[in-house]
């Protein structure tokens, strides 16, 4: 997992939801990406992240989302501030 993303779980989420967090971020694989894309991956990673603010149901249901077409949590984060 990348260290930027590793960061951001280790900010945003206590210790007793970090590996939960990562085991679900760590599911969603590059086949799950257009391309097989490191960089789409790790863009749908840090989207989920963005979106889930800490909550980690958020995180399972946008990892879900995420599963099904990655270009929606990618756009769903874009329109956020």
């Amino acid at each position: 997992m990348d260290k930027a993303i590793l960061d951001i779980i280790h900010r945003d989420f206590n210790v007793e939801e970090t590996e939960l967090v990562i085991s679900e971020l760590s599911s969603i694989g590059l086949h799950h990406v257009m391309a097989e894309s490191e960089y789409n991956l790790k863009n749908t990673r840090l989207s989920v992240l963005k979106l889930a603010k800490g909550d980690l149901k958020e995180v399972i249901e946008l990892t879900k989302s995420a599963k099904i077409d990655f270009r929606d949590v990618i756009m769903w984060a874009t329109q956020i501030e």
